[in-house]
């Protein structure tokens, strides 16, 4: 007998389960498994090390925790989101169904989804008993991490996907707290030697004792800190520790919390709209649009203004840069040093870089976002321009808001120009150094082809799928194609590596302007 409450459950675990996105993610981590297995048993029977058994489990175990970190903060944070902004979640209350039938089948049914990803592997990961240098407990207590993790990882994202109306903002709170989670327990302890270094306070007495006990529990609790312990060698801690336990708890946790706020936060169902400009009023449309950029400057406007957020955004990246290399600067006192125009320059020459390299990663995956999901690139195509000419124009309002970014670029140049000189000078006179410098620079540029590309196919989670195919499976097939090529010579494999990125851009490059009129043609 079928429960009614379980309907919107089963009818979402057989879509999720069987959908061509799920299909293709398990032969991409069964590709991943290959590409990882064949340089590092090639590497064992050449004696460069031992236990490949065990290294193969590391890097295969680190992968998955990787990929379900990036691919869970889109895919389980629009559990509840996606029907907020296709107004349908107010089609959904209006049924029977209450708001843990909703719960169970919009987010449940995607942590089994994703927990068969990591299931697929089994068989393979056994080849690592085979191997050597690992046996099955330590097997057993990874993926066990693993498992426990992605439950807190679901659950924390549900949370936010019940509280905020859009994918975005709930993946950023998740990933806020994630990092609290992986790195804030380091910082804590730091903060309680500082104090008993600085006063005369005994730890061992009044609230110390439950503030050391909770930051020692926090450690523990994270999987970096737990997976760090069961790939030593000579394993001997329980398959289940308190890691999983913990996990659990806290997401059965959040899971509560999310079911609690359910009602108060999808109450009311407002009208959801296309991004528009931080603090944005809205006036007549004659003080919106300038006069100036009436014609086909009105798209490079557009993106400037409703993605970048127009002078306000420049304006707010330039204070937050400012406060970046702030808090730098504040570490570096904190430990004793003086700050030195070397230090500050090339401080702001890697927070510039940095920055701007995240940046163009988000704007490339939803450049095309908003004209795809509000179905006007029909409108846009009517435009007397071409698509290439029309797709160039976005990509200069979104290259537009990188201006402050590049300022700090050109300021720290302007510190530390000798030392910037002579790492130049290194760079032309080594050959092979140049050939991995262009190799990293057409990586990239994949990178960003690669992730606008997605975000025409597929609904959701475009940049976590791009970083995971190109900087996981990537990377290893660039290994393994280097490690064939190390007879020929560093420049030989950088030459190859980078055509291959070079081919490969020119396809995905074509590829999106086809989409592009692909989708325009299916309005």
């Amino acid at each position: 007998m079928k429960l009614p409450a379980l309907a919107l459950f089963e009818r979402a675990l057989r879509l999720e389960t069987r959908s061509p996105l799920m299909c293709w993610s398990r032969a991409g981590l069964l590709g991943i498994s290959l590409l990882v297995l064949f340089p590092i048993q090639a590497m064992a029977r050449a004696g460069w090390y031992g236990a490949p058994g065990l290294r193969f489990l590391g890097q295969m175990v680190w992968v998955n925790l990787i990929f379900i970190t990036l691919a869970g903060l889109s895919y389980f944070a629009s559990a509840i989101t996606e029907e907020k902004e296709e107004m349908t979640l107010g089609l959904l209350r209006m049924t029977e169904l209450n708001p843990i039938a909703i719960l169970l089948g919009k987010s449940t049914s995607r942590l089994i989804g994703a927990l068969l990803l990591l299931l697929v592997q089994v068989p393979f990961i056994m080849l690592a008993v085979t191997l050597g240098g690992v046996g099955l407990p330590q097997i057993l207590a990874a993926y066990g991490t693993l498992l426990a993790y992605m439950f807190f990882l679901c659950n924390l994202a549900l949370l936010f996907s019940v509280v905020f109306r859009n994918t975005t903002t709930a993946a950023v709170f998740a990933l806020i707290v994630l990092m609290l989670f992986f790195f804030g327990h380091y910082w804590a302890a730091y903060l309680e030697q500082s104090t008993a270094l600085s006063y005369p306070i005994n730890l061992n007495r009044g609230v110390w004792p439950i503030l050391t006990a909770v930051i020692g529990f926090w450690h523990d609790a994270t999987p970096s800190e737990r997976l760090g312990a069961i790939f030593q060698t000579g394993f001997t801690g329980p398959v289940v520790g308190f890691q999983i336990w913990s996990n659990l708890a806290m997401g059965v946790f959040f899971f509560v919390i999310a079911w609690i706020v359910f009602d108060p936060c999808t109450r009311e169902e407002k009208d959801s709209a296309p991004a528009r400009q931080w603090l944005w009023r809205r006036t007549s449309r004659r003080s919106r649009i300038p006069a100036h950029v009436i014609g086909a400057k009105a798209i490079t406007w557009k993106d400037f203004t409703f993605l970048g957020g127009g002078k306000f955004g420049l304006v707010l990246k330039f204070l937050v840069m400012a406060v970046l290399v702030a808090v730098c600067n504040i570490f570096l006192l904190e430990s004793g040093s003086k700050v030195t125009s070397e230090f500050e320059g090339w401080t702001l020459i890697w927070i510039s870089l940095i920055s701007t390299i995240v940046w163009l990663a988000l704007e490339a995956s939803r450049i095309f976002k908003d004209e795809v999901r509000w179905k006007t690139l029909s409108s846009l195509m009517t435009l007397p321009i071409s698509v290439p000419e029309l797709a160039y124009r976005k990509v200069a309002g979104a290259l537009i808001g990188t201006l402050p970014l590049l300022a700090f670029f050109v300021v720290g140049v302007i510190l530390v120009p000798d030392k910037v000189g002579d790492f130049f000078d290194t760079i032309f006179r080594e050959p092979a150094v140049f050939g991995m410098l262009v190799v990293v620079v057409l990586q990239f540029i994949l990178f960003l082809h690669l992730t606008t590309f997605l975000s025409l196919v597929i609904k959701r989670g475009a940049l976590p799928l791009a970083i995971a195919i190109q900087y996981l499976g990537g990377s290893f097939f660039m290994g393994f194609v280097s490690f064939f090529l190390f007879a020929g010579g560093a420049g030989v494999a950088s030459f190859v590596i980078g055509f291959i990125c070079l081919v490969l851009i020119v396809i995905l490059h074509r590829a999106i302007g086809y989409r592009l009129v692909r989708a325009a043609a299916e309005e």
